[in-house]
């Protein structure tokens, strides 16, 4: 009997590589595949070294004893994910590039080498996810839906940023860390040997932008600077700024913009990209942050039919950060939207956010992008 073959994504990182040797622990024929999504030109320092994130891959691979293999995805990247990223900052919405690119990258165009090129079964990577078919597919039914649910571990659970994938990419993909805490990963890591990519900082925020760059300066090296007035919502200029793409919503104004002054502080509640108006309001617990009614685009359902027409309303929850935990809303549906209504306010609530709907019982439903702020407080 064939013995599966499963391509994994090594990023150079702790958790892939634990999941390297989980998957070699399990009798799995094993590949290491790295990929470059960002062209190193671009940016001189990052907290994403290509070079050396590579290099930790490679020997994590060789202490495995495992073949390791790069494949190079930055022209895919560019043109799906940065320049979307782009795009939407210019007219003042706030993206998911990690959404973006699990959806055109790591659960598209990854797949696509991975079995054409390698001849995989399954393809791994090192979310904190799991699914109904098990970390390791063993309980996989070619007959039955796959379904997606939050990893083990809260703090660490990547369901959120996983919101975009289909039936048919879930039902080849492993989760080798969805049963695992993120301290018994460090555990295992040290335990084998993987010292190196023990110490090394967690990637956190988005890492095509520079560790010794702001990320209102990396905007500016790409975006053209569009001045405009920053108002009061009675239309009161107080300030002036030099491009609505320094702004997102629920964010503090630096007083260099602001010609007034406010014990408080002065928050981004609105951006009006057809005028180039950044709309402020006075306190960071405004009631203007705080959105009680959004509309989305119909969404990205994971399962293969409708929940809201199968899962009783009771049950179903959302929320648009991977930080905060899910909260109970309110869903209608329309020809071409749904309108979601939180049962608990949402701060900084923004156009371009992905709006992700779960299940009491943990399962990731899948999502939608948010395109307007119906009401706040």
């Amino acid at each position: 009997m064939k013995v599966p073959r499963v391509v994994i994504g090594m990023s150079g990182g702790v958790d892939s590589a634990v999941s390297a040797f989980l998957l070699k622990q399990k009798g799995f024929d094993v590949v290491g595949l790295h990929m470059i999504n960002w062209d190193s030109q671009e940016e001189g320092s990052s907290t994403c070294p290509r070079s050396k994130d590579e290099a930790d891959a490679r020997n994590v691979c060789d202490r495995l004893n495992i073949p390791f293999h790069t494949v190079n995805f930055v022209k895919e990247y560019w043109n799906h994910v940065f320049l979307k990223f782009l795009e939407n900052y210019k007219i003042g919405r706030t993206t998911v590039p990690d959404i973006d690119c699990n959806y055109s990258i790591k659960f598209d165009a990854f797949h696509k080498v991975a079995q054409e090129t390698f001849d995989a079964d399954f393809i791994a990577t090192g979310h904190y996810a799991t699914t109904s078919f098990g970390d390791f597919q063993q309980n996989r039914k070619h007959s039955e839906a796959i379904r997606l649910f939050s990893g083990r571990d809260p703090l660490k659970d990547q369901t959120f940023f996983l919101c975009t994938v289909t039936q048919e990419q879930l039902k080849r993909a492993m989760f080798p860390l969805g049963s695992l805490q993120k301290s018994e990963v460090k555990r295992i890591a040290e335990q084998q040997g993987f010292h190196r990519v023990v110490k090394k900082p967690e990637s956190m925020g988005i890492c095509f932008i520079g560790k010794k760059k702001r990320f209102s300066d990396f905007l500016d090296e790409y975006i053209e600077p569009k001045p405009g007035r920053i108002v009061l919502k009675d239309g009161k200029q107080i300030g002036k700024h030099h491009g609505i793409h320094q702004f997102t919503i629920g964010k503090r104004i630096h007083g260099k913009y602001l010609n007034e002054r406010s014990h408080f502080g002065f928050f981004v509640s609105e951006i009006r990209s057809d005028t180039g108006d950044v709309v402020a309001c006075n306190g960071s617990h405004h009631s203007d942050l705080y959105a009680t009614r959004f509309l989305i685009n119909r969404p990205n359902w994971i399962p293969s039919s409708d929940p809201l027409e199968e899962i009783s309303p009771s049950k179903i929850l959302c929320r648009i950060q991977r930080t905060h935990p899910p909260v109970p809303c309110k869903v209608e549906k329309s020809e071409h939207y749904l309108s979601v209504e939180p049962k608990i306010p949402l701060r900084a609530t923004s156009p371009g956010q992905m709006c992700v709907f779960y299940t009491t019982e943990n399962e990731c439903l899948g999502g939608g992008e948010i395109f307007k702020i119906e009401k706040t407080l």
